[in-house]
């Protein structure tokens, strides 16, 4: 079956590929649509080529191979993820115009090594863009049945975190007090919310007599268009339980509906003031996203169940839990490293009760 790309009243192109019929002759189609004719007719194709129709397309460049990956893969992946995958593909330079056929793991490395030095105002990139934008690769390859191993990539980089605990959480809670940023602050401290999180809250969501958050959503902006998608994981939809002090202010909000949002601004307003705030105040400076790190740190040393914490922040596992988010005050180190040490110092100690040794 030949296929052809069609434009569309909304300006984009539309390709369908013939998948079966009934028995009544009846037809059935999977419908591709994307940005250019090029890219509309390329994830039909490819989509044959994954059922098993032998159609050698290994002449198209890496470029319109991409640019076929998102087209095929946006109904599917989240915005965020379709973007960062843009951005690779405006980003790479001219390797992505080489040939798939004539990719080799060679040409490959070069160009990674190439991008990995080409970060902003001559800076390299970070160790996670580089490795997200050969996962990004190796997977439009594998789309087209190409497979390149002995990649070496750049060691994880080993993240400093700028947690905040008890102490500074306390000069946190009291310069943002009063201010239309001190209910997200409480809602990343307290409940673990992040920032989509957040930004997605109707009131509607609010039960203000059990005093419960219901989280079912996110929302996002990319390229100024906003997005409203499920939350991160299955996990992330979540009840939690706020505070009498959290549930007034909330309430106290004015509305028109009870579908209004809580928070009507964008997550990069909440990533941009909230570090703008601790200086103005001569504070630390952190991340908003950072709060969710002090949720999880200070009720662990505080001693609350793994289990709770895990819940209300909505993790799926207790692995990225324990090893990304939970870190210790040097207060708490410095507690328990006098136990530690103690013991050592314990063992150094004769016996009182065992005998001297005699001399030989």
């Amino acid at each position: 079956m030949r296929i052809i790309a069609t434009k569309r009243a909304n300006g984009k192109w539309r390709t369908q590929v013939l998948i079966g019929t009934n028995e009544n002759g009846k037809r059935f189609y999977k419908s591709f649509e994307a940005d250019t004719k090029e890219q509309a007719d390329y994830a039909a194709l490819t989509f044959k080529l994954g059922k098993g129709k032998r159609t050698e397309y290994k002449n198209i460049t890496l470029r319109a191979a991409m640019q076929a990956y998102i087209a095929s893969k946006r109904g599917i992946l989240s915005p965020a993820t379709v973007q960062g995958y843009e951005v690779i593909e405006r980003n790479f330079g001219d390797f992505l115009d080489t040939p798939i056929s004539l990719i080799t793991c060679l040409s490959l490395q070069t160009a990674i090594n190439d991008y990995a030095q080409s970060g902003e105002k001559d800076k390299p990139r970070s160790a996670k863009s580089v490795r997200n934008a050969y996962g990004f690769i190796n997977a439009v390859l594998r789309q087209n049945n190409v497979s390149i191993d002995g990649i070496s990539l750049p060691q994880k980089q080993e993240t400093q975190y700028a947690t905040p605990f008890d102490a500074e959480l306390t000069r946190i809670f009291e310069a943002v007090k009063g201010t239309n940023l001190e209910i997200p602050v409480l809602l990343a401290t307290f409940c673990s919310l992040r920032r989509g999180e957040i930004c997605g809250l109707r009131f509607s969501d609010v039960d203000f007599e059990r005093k419960t958050i219901r989280i079912n959503r996110a929302k996002l902006y990319i390229n100024k268009q906003e997005y409203i998608k499920a939350p991160k994981t299955q996990k992330s939809k979540r009840l939690v339980f706020a505070s009498d002090y959290l549930i007034e202010l909330i309430r106290a909000i004015p509305r028109t509906s009870e579908e209004a949002y809580i928070f009507p601004y964008s997550p990069n307003m909440l990533t941009k003031r909230f570090p703008a705030l601790l200086k103005k105040h001569g504070l630390s400076v952190c991340r908003f996203h950072d709060l969710r790190h002090s949720f999880a740190s200070v009720l662990y040393d505080h001693g609350i169940d793994l289990a709770y914490i895990q819940a209300t922040g909505g993790w799926s596992s207790d692995r990225v839990m324990k090893s990304v988010y939970i870190q210790h005050s040097e207060k708490s180190l410095q507690s328990k490293s006098a136990v530690a040490n103690s013991v050592f110092e314990a063992l150094m100690q004769p016996s009182a009760t065992q005998e001297p040794k005699k001399n030989q």
